[in-house]
């Protein structure tokens, strides 16, 4: 692992938090309800019919951010060892509540999707939580093995079997998106651990080998649908290529400096379906322009560079792996989010964090970064199972 991590910098002992990590987190945050506040206002008639004012996902949202600011700041309080010790009993929950997802009657089905269960006010989606507790469920694994001494390449393989298990759960749903993320976050970690770069390559030459396999055999009708929609949103402008080419258009009509707040006539005239969740970017893009996405994404690369490097600073392998995968899952979700929105990308439903409305994305990105802030404060300590249990 020294490898990755031995040529990040290094923070100075007095200094307590990482500052630009919380300002950039406080700038994303208020952009979002900004951005959020702006698809309210052109919400359509037919939802003010279900009773929903143009004020509905703002104040939702206004309220999911305050949760996840009150989550992050309890977690990054708590000591990393803490989150280590707790890590197979978060996974197995986690699991637990997949499970309960699939059970009809107990999940809540949208759209032929059965991805959250009803807590009273709120809907829960597990699979967001997976994204967390998988990653840290595989740094613990990491951890201990490091502490016993193993160095065969099979550790590898029960790493990787622990992160597809809830992968399998998630593509029951089905939520492919969510499962690619998962699967993301879990792989970053062995990545991270040391696994030989040969491994590595050979494994991308299978899953290029096993490609047509998964396309005819593996994929739902929409899924597939999904990428011939990427390679051609022309080829049905008023069905599966709608969405896209509709949110290229806003994009490109945002130009330079874009039309101004509030001023987006695609977002007004509500061409763009989902766009206060997945295809938020394209709001940002038609009313600040190529300017300020670019202000957007830089403030993303401040993050993930400090993530990394927090990373890096971290004496114990726990902390060291936590802060990596979720830094890695941080560029997998804004990657992801904005290559779909742009036609680089089939659209999988993933989400821009902390600018997309929702309530369970926000509060566990928040949650991510409250643990990238304990890891932070506890760089200090090489930490050993041996010595903790």
């Amino acid at each position: 692992m020294s490898q990755y991590f031995a040529t990040m910098n290094q923070r100075s002992a007095g200094e307590e938090y990482d500052h630009s990590v919380i300002w950039v987190t406080i700038l994303l945050l208020a952009l979002g309800l900004v951005m959020v506040y702006s698809a309210s206002i052109a919400i359509s008639e037919a939802s003010r019919a279900t009773g929903n004012n143009t004020m509905h996902y703002l104040i939702r949202h206004a309220m999911f951010v305050l949760i996840s600011l009150f989550a992050a700041a309890m977690v990054f309080q708590v000591p990393v060892r803490v989150w280590q010790q707790a890590a197979p009993f978060l996974f197995l929950g986690g699991l637990g509540l997949l499970a309960l997802v699939l059970v009809p009657g107990i999940g809540r089905e949208v759209n032929g999707s059965r991805r959250w269960l009803s807590l009273f006010v709120i809907n829960l989606q597990p699979s967001e939580l997976m994204k967390i507790a998988v990653p840290l469920a595989v740094a613990r694994y990491y951890h201990q093995v490091f502490a016993s001494g193993r160095t065969s390449p099979w550790i590898h393989i029960v790493a990787l079997i622990v992160v597809l298990i809830p992968v399998g759960f998630v593509l029951k749903q089905p939520d492919l998106g969510t499962a690619l993320m998962i699967l993301g976050a879990g792989c970053s970690v062995i990545f991270f651990a040391g696994i030989s770069l040969r491994i590595v390559g050979g494994i991308i030459v299978l899953l290029i080998a096993m490609a047509p396999v998964v396309y005819f055999f593996g994929l739902h009708d929409y899924q597939r649908e999904r990428i011939h929609t990427m390679w051609d949103p022309a080829a049905d402008p008023l069905g599966a290529g709608y969405q896209l080419q509709q949110g290229m258009i806003a994009i490109g009509s945002g130009g330079l400096a874009g039309k101004g707040f509030m001023e987006g006539a695609q977002k007004e005239l509500e061409y763009i379906p989902e766009q206060h969740t997945d295809f938020i970017f394209t709001i940002v893009a038609e009313e600040f322009g190529f300017a300020g996405s670019m202000v957007m994404l830089a403030a993303w690369a401040i993050a993930i560079v400090q993530g990394m490097s927090i990373a890096g600073s971290s004496r114990s392998s726990f902390g060291a792996l936590a802060a990596a995968s979720f830094t890695t899952t941080l560029l997998l979700y804004v990657g992801i989010n904005i290559g779909m929105v742009i036609g680089l990308l089939p659209v999988v439903g993933i989400p821009l964090p902390l600018i997309s409305y929702g309530g369970t994305a926000i509060v566990t990105v928040m949650v991510g970064f409250g643990l990238l802030m304990a890891v932070h404060l506890n760089r200090a300590n090489d930490m050993t199972l041996r010595g903790l249990l």
